[in-house]
């Protein structure tokens, strides 16, 4: 797997500055994910991409992932 590109930096969320849920270190590399959903209308299913942050842990590797707002 090659590593991912930008530098890890601290990132702050509602002012605060986020920390891994695992690993509990406070250096993310950042990317745009495409997330898809199924929400049902009847029978047939509407499927919906959205765009998404997510924070990528630059010790371990654990994804946190935020909707736009």
């Amino acid at each position: 797997m090659k590593p991912l590109a930008d530098e890890p930096t601290r990132i702050e969320i509602d002012g605060r500055h986020l920390q891994c849920m695992h690993c509990t270190r406070d250096q993310f590399h950042r990317r745009r994910v495409r997330m898809e959903t199924a929400s049902p209308a009847g029978m047939q299913p509407h499927w919906h991409e959205t765009l998404a942050n997510a924070l990528v842990c630059a010790h371990c590797g654990f994804i946190h992932g935020f909707l736009p707002r």
